[in-house]
């Protein structure tokens, strides 16, 4: 699924918010940095390119998660946000505000 209506989203205390669009698939990762960051046992994301997200209110303050990721989170409420590479941001899709737009198409456990 690839979703190309820009959506947007932002954290709980609305502080930080953001538009998105030309999405990729959204998926579930059960990796031990993504439950540690989401405090369960896995992270919802859908994929988007740098080039196709933009804050509209705010920035996350980011940390090196481990040697390929860094994390934003929303430094006001603590909020999980995304999390970057070098080619891309995976989007938390709980910080959309219509998530049941973007329902998971595959389980992966990256270390």
């Amino acid at each position: 699924m690839s979703e190309t209506t820009p959506m947007s989203g932002g954290c709980q205390c609305g502080a930080i918010r953001f538009r998105a669009e030309k999405l990729g698939r959204p998926s579930i990762c059960h990796c031990r940095m993504c439950q540690k960051a989401f405090g369960s046992f896995f992270g919802p994301f859908v994929t988007a390119d740098q080039a196709h997200l933009q804050w509209t209110r705010g920035q996350p303050s980011w940390f090196k998660s481990s040697n390929k990721v860094h994390r934003g989170i929303s430094n006001h409420c603590g909020t999980p946000l995304v999390y970057r590479t070098s080619t891309n941001y995976e989007i938390a899709i709980g910080a959309f505000d219509e998530p049941q737009k973007l329902e998971p198409q595959i389980q992966v456990n990256f270390h």
